[in-house]
C-alpha cells in the first residue's frame, strides 16, 4: 500500500493545543510534596523519609504511597511544628493542594497529557476546600497556646472522615437510584 502524502499545511502530529503533559503535574505534585515535607522534617535525619515517599505516590499511582506520604506530613507537623508556627495556613493550603492533586493523579496513566480545562476544573474543588479548612487553622492560630497542633490534626482528621463518609454516602445513593431506576422501566 503506498504512502500518500499530506496535504500542505497539515500536521502529522495532532495539536496539543489546552494540552500539558502529565509529567508535568506529576513533577508539580512532586514539589509540593517534597517542600512540604522538608519544611515538617527540618533538621532531621528522617527527612528523606516524606522526601522518597511523596516523589513516589506523585510518580507512582497508588493509594497506599499517597496516603502514607499525606500520614507522613500531617504526623510529622503535629510532632514537629510549634504551636502558634505563623505560617500554618500555608501549609494546610499546600496540604490540600497535594491532596487534590494526588486524587487527580491516582487513576492517570503514568504517561500521557491532561487538559489545562480539567485541571482548572480543580480549583472549584480546592477552594471548597480551603473555606472549610482556613478557618479552622486561624482559629487553632488563635488558641496557639492551648495546643494547636492538636485541634488542627483532630479537626483536620473529623473534616476527611466526614468528607469521606459523604462521598459514599452520595455514591450509594447515585448507585441505588441507578438500580430502582433501571428495574422500573
Amino acid at each position: 500500500m503506498a504512502r500518500t502524502a499530506q496535504p500542505p499545511g497539515v500536521r502529522a502530529i495532532p495539536g496539543r493545543a489546552g494540552l500539558i503533559p502529565l509529567w508535568t503535574v506529576r513533577c508539580a505534585t512532586a514539589l509540593i510534596g517534597v517542600l512540604l515535607g522538608g519544611v515538617v522534617w527540618a533538621g532531621s535525619a528522617w527527612i528523606a523519609l516524606p522526601l522518597v515517599v511523596a516523589v513516589g505516590a506523585a510518580i507512582l499511582p497508588s493509594t497506599g504511597l499517597v496516603a502514607l506520604s499525606l500520614l507522613l506530613l500531617v504526623v510529622s507537623y503535629a510532632v514537629n511544628m510549634p504551636d502558634g508556627w505563623p505560617w500554618l495556613p500555608v501549609f494546610v493550603a499546600g496540604l490540600h493542594a497535594l491532596f487534590i492533586l494526588y486524587l487527580l493523579l491516582l487513576p492517570l496513566p503514568r504517561h500521557g497529557w491532561i487538559s489545562i480545562l480539567a485541571l482548572r476544573a480543580l480549583a472549584l474543588p480546592y477552594l471548597r476546600l480551603q473555606a472549610l479548612a482556613q478557618p479552622v487553622a486561624f482559629l487553632a492560630l488563635l488558641v496557639d497556646d492551648a495546643g494547636s497542633n492538636l485541634v488542627v490534626v483532630v479537626a483536620g482528621v473529623a473534616a476527611v472522615s466526614g468528607w469521606s463518609l459523604w462521598l459514599v454516602r452520595r455514591r450509594a445513593l447515585r448507585q441505588a437510584d441507578r438500580v430502582v431506576g433501571g428495574t422500573s422501566t
